[in-house]
């Protein structure tokens, strides 16, 4: 697979093939992260272009105020359990151009004007370009770069989309064995493949969670998992971490149905498997191993209060809502109607409904709080 679909050669790409002439393949994750985060060239330093209807893929505030409406009701609760603090925290890391941020603002204003003006909102993000957005989006917000963020807030640390773009490391089963996927230099200097022996970092991953384990199979693994984590936990004195992202359990995860793993690059709302193609000009994205958060959240000392399907976290905290007219004459109104759908996106089963998962933690709270988003409606 060539590194540069049009012929050219951006200084990304050059600067990838130097690193492997001077040291050798590198491992994907190594490409991965510079694809994405390279502060110059990577796909996220260029900016919110990258999002939207313009951009390469959505999000969830990209379907509407809903998503972040919902959030609103969850804090709400989760400040009633914290006992109602002078101010209540939302860090968000991952913030991007601020929409959710904007939307659950707006929506505990509606919800309860008491609690909206004891909220406050830390918008932290790695790219320069996402936190000027954020800043012109959400004007009464923090907005920080990661390592600015040193506080101890109460509240509810907040990731949406974001463990899905740590940079893994690809395995596959091969005779038996696993063996990694490196990003090496072809005869012509494109980025080819090039199956090595497995890092440490990766192959015990694969054992503990049982990455690729029949022949033939591929996985991901992402050993930054357990450090970011751990970045959203210090982010608090005292509160609730929420987690929502693609993915599933170790047993599903690397199970029969994902044998070729689920490595994907996004481009112009396109998924492909071209991922070495269009250097810091595409997404790259892997599932979640939800079992591995929920491990490295015990041993962070936190409690893993539960995790849900998306579709029921926001079901339970009332996205039905859009379906219900106090004026009948407002059902057919195109807005409304637009509205619906929009929701409809967010919970639909075959979609985001199912494929993205809620995980919802907890810091220095006894005895264990019972929480509205983990409840099933469907019962």
């Amino acid at each position: 697979m060539n590194g540069s679909a049009s012929g050219r050669r951006p200084a990304l790409l050059e600067r990838i093939g130097a690193e492997i002439r001077a040291a050798g393949p590198i491992p994907f994750a190594r490409f991965m992260d510079l694809a994405l985060h390279d502060p110059d060239d990577g796909y996220y330093a260029r900016g919110p272009g990258r999002l939207g209807t313009a951009g390469d893929f959505f999000t969830a505030s990209d379907a509407g105020t809903a998503f972040g409406e919902s959030l609103a009701r969850q804090l709400l609760e989760m400040d009633v359990v914290l006992g109602n603090p002078p101010v209540f925290s939302m860090v968000e890391f991952g913030a991007g151009r601020g929409l959710l941020a904007r939307d659950v603002l707006d929506g505990s204003r509606a919800l309860d004007p008491a609690f909206a003006a004891r909220l406050a909102c830390v918008l932290i993000d790695r790219s320069p370009g996402m936190r000027e957005a954020a800043r012109r989006n959400v004007p009464e917000a923090e907005v920080l770069a990661p390592e600015e963020a040193r506080g101890a807030w109460t509240g509810c640390a907040v990731a949406v989309e974001l463990f899905d773009a740590l940079p893994v490391h690809r395995l596959r089963r091969r005779g038996g064995r696993l063996v990694e996927v490196f990003v090496d230099l072809g005869a012509d200097g494109s980025l080819v493949e090039r199956e090595l022996p497995p890092t440490d970092a990766a192959s015990g991953l694969a054992t503990r969670y049982g990455a690729a384990p029949r022949e033939g199979d591929e996985g991901e693994v992402a050993p930054g998992a357990p450090a970011l984590l751990a970045s959203l936990a210090g982010a608090l004195s005292r509160g609730f971490v929420v987690i929502v992202d693609y993915g599933d359990r170790a047993k599903d995860l690397y199970g029969p149905a994902r044998r070729r793993g689920t490595l994907l690059a996004y481009h112009r709302h396109t998924a492909s498997e071209e991922v070495l193609a269009r250097v810091g000009e595409q997404d790259l994205t892997a599932h979640v191993n939800f079992t591995q958060l929920e491990d490295e959240a015990l041993r962070l000392g936190m409690t893993v209060l539960g995790s849900t399907t998306q579709d029921r976290f926001l079901i339970a905290n009332g996205i039905l809502r859009a379906f219900e007219e106090d004026d009948p004459a407002a059902w057919g109104r195109p807005e409304r109607v637009r509205a619906r759908l929009r929701v409809l996106q967010l919970i639909h089963p075959a979609g985001m409904g199912r494929t993205f998962r809620v995980l919802v933690l907890a810091k220095g709270l006894e005895p264990r709080p019972l929480l509205a988003g983990l409840s099933d409606p469907f019962r």
